[in-house]
């Protein structure tokens, strides 16, 4: 049995029968990471080749839509990367600022799920494969990034001038999975706007 057999048996199978039980209105969006034993180890990535009515696959990074909330999920822990490449750290006017909310203010800033450059080594970017993949073009409402740093829920206001949007909430769900152990995910219920959230993280 090859990596792609057990994503098929092992994992896809068992979301078959999730979704089955749960109703025609579910809907399971699977994004790719570079950790995938079984997909392309490249950046921008492809989507999985899923044709499933209920469960379907985004590139990563990737934006979708759902009942008018735009959502943005980039699984390579570029907040991680970025807190290793800063420079300057305290704001102009001295203020201090969370960290946290600094790290993906800069993706929302420069408009780019991934805002460095040369990238990490352990980072297999190619910017010919999809050249524009990387540009967050507008303010999503949304913004997942797993990330090695510690969970977190925040709500942001963006500070570029060009995106003209309004607030965002930026996601680190943390890992499902820590080594043997389990990890941590979020649960989000978006009704209309980032004053009419409700979102806990737990912990497996």
């Amino acid at each position: 049995m090859d990596f792609d057999d057990i994503f098929r048996f092992q994992v896809l199978r068992k979301l078959e029968d999730y979704v089955e039980g749960m109703g025609s209105a579910v809907r399971v969006l699977f994004v790719p990471s570079i950790r995938d034993a079984n997909h392309d180890f490249v950046f921008p990535q492809p989507a999985f080749d899923i044709s499933l009515s209920q469960i379907a696959s985004l590139p990563n990074p990737g934006i979708f839509e759902a009942n008018e909330v735009k959502v943005g999920c980039c699984t390579l822990d570029v907040l991680k990367q970025i807190s290793g490449e800063e420079i300057s750290r305290t704001a102009a006017d001295a203020k201090p600022i969370d960290r946290l909310s600094r790290l993906t203010n800069h993706i929302l800033n420069q408009q780019s799920f991934y805002p460095l450059y040369p990238p990490a080594e352990s980072v297999p970017l190619d910017f010919s494969l999809a050249p524009e993949a990387l540009q967050l073009s507008s303010v999503p409402d949304v913004l997942i990034l797993p990330s090695d740093i510690k969970y977190f829920i925040k709500v942001l206001n963006n500070e570029s001038e060009e995106t003209k949007s309004g607030k965002c909430i930026a996601v680190n769900p943390g890992r499902l999975a820590k080594g043997e152990g389990g990890g941590t995910f979020v649960e989000l219920d978006y009704s209309g706007g980032p004053d009419k959230i409700n979102a806990s993280i737990v912990a497996l």
